[in-house]
């Protein structure tokens, strides 16, 4: 659907999330990174926890355990007194696992690939796209549940191939990051369930399209018996989905 949209209409929207994301978006730390281990890190962190309550130990973690080498090297109890602070104690063992089988496989390279990146255990489809936007330079849409409410009240848009292929035609008209990263805060702090559509720069644009949660099929990575990885549109509210977001 994404590429049938008025040029226009495309170029307008990119604009206005460029400007409003240079005086309005988050400032964290992490987002000047343009390493690809370091971005997959971070975004291994972030699983299911808001991104203010990583920053309270982010630098420190990082400090310590932010180069693959290191902490492929470091035993998952090591890192618990990190994740004892943030909750779900699984990440510590996930992570260092991560960057063992990096270091095996790539000689401790996070891989720009996409299906590389999948065939690594516990990452998905969400961290795998941030992986190559944020830290390898390739546009590709990073769309979270957030992001999925953002274009689906501005272009009637309910599953996430025809998301990302919007999403890839504003790239044409800014930079890829900074449109990524606008459409994540947005989602977050304005267009809510409940949206603050005076508060959003897309406000005079937006269509305002019926939000339709419940038809909404995001990817998910199905890893089959033979351990071949293929990608499934899913509802949200599906157990099955739920489980697959841990990738």
């Amino acid at each position: 659907m994404g590429e049938n949209f008025d040029e226009n209409f495309l170029k307008e929207i990119a604009t206005r999330l460029t400007e409003w994301f240079v005086r309005y978006g988050r400032k964290f730390s992490w987002r000047k990174l343009r390493d690809p281990n370091m971005i997959l890190i971070t975004e291994l962190l972030f699983q299911r926890t808001r991104a203010e309550t990583i920053e309270k130990v982010y630098n420190e973690f990082m400090s310590k355990y932010g180069d693959l080498d290191r902490l492929a090297s470091a035993s998952p109890d090591e890192l618990q007194r990190f994740f004892s602070k943030l909750g779900l104690l699984y990440r510590s063992e996930r992570l260092v696992d991560v960057a063992r089988e990096i270091k095996e496989k790539y000689g401790g390279n996070v891989p720009c690939d996409f299906e590389k990146l999948l065939q690594l255990r516990g990452i998905g489809v969400y961290v795998a796209s941030a992986v190559l936007n944020f830290g390898c330079g390739k546009p590709t849409p990073v769309i979270d549940k957030n992001v999925m409410r953002v274009i689906n009240r501005l272009a009637g848009i309910t599953r996430e191939t025809e998301a990302r292929r919007f999403i890839e035609s504003l790239y044409k008209f800014g930079d890829h990051r900074v449109i990524s990263y606008a459409l994540i805060d947005l989602g977050a702090t304005v267009c809510k369930k409940t949206p603050s559509c005076n508060k959003c720069p897309l406000n005079g644009v937006c269509p305002k399209h019926l939000l339709k949660e419940n038809e909404w099929r995001m990817l998910r990575k199905v890893v089959g018996k033979n351990g071949e990885i293929r990608l499934q549109e899913q509802p949200i509210t599906s157990k099955r989905s739920i489980m697959k977001k841990q990738g």
